[in-house]
């Protein structure tokens, strides 16, 4: 018995010693984590403090709230507003006031005062802490100083709504100049024509009694009265791709280089000898008829002016899909070619490059060709080799499927 009452007291004086020890151990732990929780949170570079949800007391905080004393034991709305009471909301939504009410984290964008008295936007992101009947009673806060963000976003705002103002100007300013032009290129339009049937009539009514120096200045004339109402006509062509209203409907391109080439064009094509290839079935695509027969036709009536020296122009008209729903349409030619120099402009509005064999053109058909490309969101482009033969292509909208069962 006495050696089992011993052992009785041996074994609870030892796990007497062991409970010390634990406990021990357990607080040396605890003062460890609250020594490291501590230097985490003065490592912190932005404010961040605890406060009672009742109270308004800042009861923890770090450096960064304030680097050269401590605001503990003060309030929220003396740290930040430098006011005797509880803010009032009308420099923005209190957040302890929003995690009190739903007691979830609420981040929102208030206004804070420095030292000096100068506002600051922040945005301030807070938590509630909830004690087991479920109420706020500590509320962790930490603030973002957004001055020079929120700064920023005003300036761009700005920025954006005068870029608004001057894209509405310069929209207005192009509309006007595509009125003036089309009513221009109508009304001096008849004119011109006028006055060269007066001066082919008068040359047919003089025939003999002039002599050669008064025909050739007639010629002149009426040579310069043609051209100038074909001018006309074309900057009218160009004020409608731009101002008229666009069509949207499916445009089979084989009925198109059919109506080109066999009515529009045949008789030129004939007169230079010229060869239309088209080795495959031509695909159909979305938009406007008529602007996208006034592109095909320009493409093939630079084909066959831009012709090389005893050589029959040779044109091969291809049509294949490429990326995001586009159809690009290709019109290859057998002719001079285009210097790499010159591309850039080539689409630009009275540019003509040197070396046509037929009648120089008025440097519109290709810009023409650009403004519907554009218009229906496409691009052009061309290559060459340089010396010989060249590649125009357009990239248009495809039909959808509805597009094809309706041109059966």
């Amino acid at each position: 018995m006495d050696d089992g009452v011993k052992t009785e007291g041996k074994l609870r004086d030892e796990f007497e010693g062991s409970a010390r020890s634990l406990r021990t151990d357990s607080v040396a732990c605890t003062r460890l984590e609250h020594e490291l929780l501590g230097e985490v949170l003065q490592s912190i570079d932005f404010p961040l403090y605890v406060i009672d949800a009742d109270t308004y007391e800042i009861v923890l905080a770090n450096r960064a709230t304030y680097p050269s004393d401590t605001p503990v034991g003060g309030t929220c709305y003396a740290l930040t507003h430098h006011r005797q009471t509880p803010c009032n909301g009308s420099e923005g939504a209190c957040p302890l006031e929003e995690v009190k009410r739903t007691r979830l984290p609420a981040r929102v964008e208030h206004v804070h005062y420095d030292r000096a008295g100068v506002a600051r936007q922040f945005e301030v992101h807070a938590f509630p802490i909830v004690d087991s009947e479920g109420r706020v009673t500590r509320v962790i806060e930490h603030n973002v100083d957004v001055t020079e963000r929120k700064r920023i976003e005003q300036e761009l705002r700005n920025h954006e709504k005068s870029l608004e103002m001057l894209v509405a100007t310069l929209e207005r300013s192009n509309q006007e100049l595509r009125s003036f032009a089309t009513v221009a290129a109508h009304d001096i339009r008849s004119p011109m024509a006028v006055v060269s049937t007066s001066a082919g009539l008068l040359k047919d009514m003089l025939a003999g009694k002039l002599d050669a120096n008064s025909e050739r200045v007639l010629d002149i004339l009426i040579r310069s009265g043609e051209r100038t109402t074909e001018m006309i006509a074309a900057l009218y062509r160009c004020s409608q791709v731009d101002s008229g209203a666009m069509s949207q409907a499916p445009v089979d391109l084989n009925r198109i280089v059919e109506e080109v080439t066999s009515l529009r064009l045949a008789v030129d094509i004939r007169n230079v000898r010229g060869t239309i290839h088209v080795p495959e079935r031509l695909h159909v695509v979305r938009g406007d008829e008529m602007q996208i027969l006034q592109l095909v036709q320009n493409f093939i009536a630079n084909g066959l002016n831009y012709r090389r020296k005893n050589i029959d122009p040779e044109i091969t008209i291809r049509s294949r899909e490429v990326a995001h729903g586009r159809i690009r349409l290709e019109v290859e030619d057998n002719g001079i070619g285009i210097k790499d120099a010159d591309r850039e402009k080539l689409f630009r509005m009275f540019t003509r490059l040197g070396g046509g064999r037929g009648q120089q053109g008025l440097g519109l058909g290709l810009a023409l060709c650009k403004k519907v490309a554009d218009r229906h969101g496409g691009r052009i482009g061309v290559t060459s080799g340089g010396d010989a033969g060249s590649t125009f292509w357009v990239e248009l909208p495809q039909a959808t499927e509805g597009d094809l069962a309706e041109c059966g």
